[in-house]
């Protein structure tokens, strides 16, 4: 399964350079500005000098700003000088390793927190809105939503007749902003117990099955018929498979259970995505 092949491929390398030595996992770590906690972040591993951070997609992107504030922390807390950051792009089997030293890192961090308060910087779109936590007051967010939002701005626009790229583009970066809003709005309504031109009404949950054997045995259905109630996970099957043969390489396991199960399996259609260029 494809995750299991990417966590397999982290935790190898790892291994690798932590070599038997105390290792931090999920460890949440604050950077501290003139005696004050600034920032804070959960880093996924650490080991004596070593940062290891797991990315899972397959693009590489920009995250120094986010090792930096990593980097700052854990020096101010162990009182070190420097530490070598591996980014671990498990979907590619590929590692990008630099250096930061604290001033560095401190320095990076600094600039960041200094741009956010700086009150004549005006805020701009971009890739990252939705992680932000100042979405709901953002003014670049709330002024573009509203200009979408108005009449003359989107009468006479069939956005099926666009042919060119670029005007797509700006479309798709305003459509991105507007949805980060709207989902901002949303989840700001849940504290209102009213609001104009809506009424707030309930349903009943959804009933889940937490127990698959006991409900195969109260439903008093033959297990031809319950079968046909259930989905299998692929990943849980395949978990299942490797304990029960006892198969510990999880690759050879999956590449067994494929065999086995090809005849009743289909493959999901591949996935095509824009991400916002830097």
């Amino acid at each position: 399964m494809k995750y299991d092949k990417e966590a397999v491929y982290a935790a190898e390398y790892i291994r690798a350079i932590a070599q038997g030595k105390k290792l931090e996992s999920e460890v949440e770590v604050s950077f501290m500005r003139d005696g004050k906690e600034a920032t804070f972040g959960t880093f996924d591993a650490y080991c004596e000098g070593h940062l290891f951070d797991l990315k899972t997609g397959r693009e590489k992107r920009y995250y120094l700003p986010q090792m930096a504030v990593y980097v700052a922390a854990i020096c101010q807390r162990d009182g070190i000088d420097k530490i070598e950051v591996h980014l671990i792009y498990s979907a590619l089997n590929k590692v990008d390793k630099f250096t930061l030293t604290r001033e560095e890192a401190e320095t990076i961090t600094h600039k960041i927190m200094d741009s956010v308060d700086d009150p004549t910087r005006s805020p701009k779109l971009c890739e990252y809105c939705s992680w932000c936590s100042r979405k709901g007051s953002c003014t670049a967010l709330n002024e573009t939503a509203l200009a979408v939002s108005s009449s003359d701005l989107i009468s006479g626009v069939d956005i099926s007749t666009i042919t060119d790229p670029e005007i797509m583009g700006k479309f798709r970066e305003v459509a991105d902003a507007v949805e980060v809003w709207a989902k901002e709005v949303k989840s700001h309504c849940s504290e209102f117990k009213q609001i104009g031109g809506y009424s707030k009404v309930s349903r009943k949950g959804k009933t889940i099955v937490s127990d698959i054997t006991g409900a195969l045995i109260h439903s008093g259905l033959p297990a031809e018929q319950f079968i046909k109630a259930c989905t299998i996970s692929y990943p849980k099957l395949l978990k299942q498979f490797a304990a029960h043969t006892g198969c510990s390489d999880t690759k050879e396991a999956d590449k067994k259970l494929t065999e086995l199960v090809s005849s009743v399996t289909t493959t999901g259609r591949s996935v095509e995505y824009w991400r916002k260029d830097r």
